[in-house]
C-alpha cells in the first residue's frame, strides 16, 4: 500500500509538471523556434504536438531517466490521455529536435544579462568502462582515448567543454574527442561570449592563449602553479573561489546524467546534451518560469 501511494503521488507530480512545461514550451517555440520548423509541412497535424515532445524531453532530465524507453513507458502509464506515437517514431522525432533546442537555448540567453564573468572548464563523457578502452567502437572516428585527471585514469569517449556564469547559467558548450587539450578549445567555447572576464583553472595556463584573449578584448585569468614565479601574488583567493563555482554546476549536471549516455548517434548525443542544458538553464532563470 505504501509503494502504491508513493507511485500515485509521483504520477500526479509528473502530470502537473508536464502541464506546466507544455505551456512553457508552447511560448518558447513561438518566440525562438526557427521558421523551417514552425512552418514545416503538416507541422500542426502531428499526433504528438511539438510542445508536448519538448516538455517530455525536459521531464526526462528532471526525473533522471537514463533512456528514452524509460520515459516512453512512464508517459504511457502516467499520461494515458496523451496521444502517444509508436516508440520508433518517438525517438526519430526526438533526434530531429537538436537544432530547435539549440535555438531556444540561444534565444533565452539573448534575453538575459549574464554579468561580467564567465568560467570555462571541461568534464569527461566516457562511452565505456575503463577495461574496454581499446576495444570500444562506439562513435568510431569521433571519440578517442583521453585522460581524466580527477579520477587519474584514461577513458574512451568525449570531452564536453563549457562556458558558465558564476550563477550556473550555461552560455556555450563544445564537444570534442577526449584527447583534445582544453587550451585548444578555449577560444572556441568562448566565441561570442558577452562576459569580458574569463576564468579558468591551471589546465589553461598558456602565454599564447592569454595573448589571444587579450587581442579579442577579454581579460583572461588562470591561477599559477605553485612552482611558477609570482604564484603567491597572482593567485587571488576570491578569483579562485569564483572559478570553482563551475564545479557546482558540473555536479548538478552529473546528477541528471551528463557524464553518461546510451545513445549511439551524433544526433542523439546532441539532443541529450541540449535537453540537459536547456532544462538546467530554465531552472536557473527563475525556477523554470520564463517571462518576456
Amino acid at each position: 500500500m505504501l509503494s502504491q501511494s508513493q507511485s500515485s503521488l509521483n504520477h500526479i507530480d509528473f502530470q502537473a509538471r508536464f502541464t506546466h512545461q507544455r505551456a512553457q514550451f508552447k511560448m518558447l517555440i513561438g518566440w525562438f523556434a526557427p521558421c523551417w520548423f514552425t512552418d514545416r509541412r503538416n507541422g500542426n497535424n502531428t499526433k504528438l504536438a511539438d510542445e508536448d515532445l519538448l516538455a517530455l524531453m525536459c521531464l526526462k532530465v528532471h526525473y533522471q531517466l537514463t533512456t528514452w524507453m524509460a520515459l516512453y513507458r512512464l508517459v504511457k502509464h502516467a499520461l494515458p490521455e496523451l496521444a502517444m506515437i509508436e516508440y520508433s517514431r518517438f525517438t526519430r522525432r526526438i533526434k530531429q529536435l537538436g537544432p530547435v533546442l539549440q535555438a531556444i537555448r540561444q534565444g533565452l540567453l539573448s534575453w538575459t544579462t549574464p554579468g561580467s564573468i564567465a568560467i570555462i572548464d571541461s568534464y569527461p563523457l566516457p562511452l565505456c568502462q575503463y577495461v574496454r578502452n581499446f576495444h570500444a567502437c562506439a562513435f568510431a572516428g569521433y571519440a578517442d582515448i583521453g585522460y581524466n585527471a580527477t579520477k587519474k585514469q584514461h577513458f574512451y569517449g568525449f570531452k564536453v567543454h563549457m562556458a558558465v556564469t558564476p550563477s550556473g547559467l550555461i552560455l556555450n558548450y563544445v564537444v570534442t574527442p577526449a584527447s583534445l587539450s582544453d587550451v585548444k578549445v578555449a577560444l572556441t567555447v568562448t566565441q561570442g561570449c558577452p562576459c569580458p572576464n574569463i576564468l579558468a583553472d591551471v589546465g589553461y595556463v598558456s602565454k599564447d592563449l592569454r595573448a589571444e584573449f587579450a587581442r579579442r578584448g577579454y581579460n583572461f585569468w588562470t591561477p599559477y602553479r605553485l612552482n611558477m614565479k609570482g604564484a603567491k601574488e597572482h593567485n587571488n583567493p576570491t578569483l579562485k573561489r569564483t572559478r570553482r563555482l563551475i564545479e557546482t554546476t558540473f555536479a548538478k549536471l552529473t546528477t541528471v546524467g551528463s557524464e553518461q549516455t546510451c545513445t549511439r548517434s551524433l544526433a542523439g548525443l546532441r539532443v541529450q546534451i541540449e535537453s540537459i542544458i536547456l532544462a538546467h538553464n530554465l531552472e536557473i532563470l527563475g525556477n523554470g518560469n520564463v517571462t518576456n
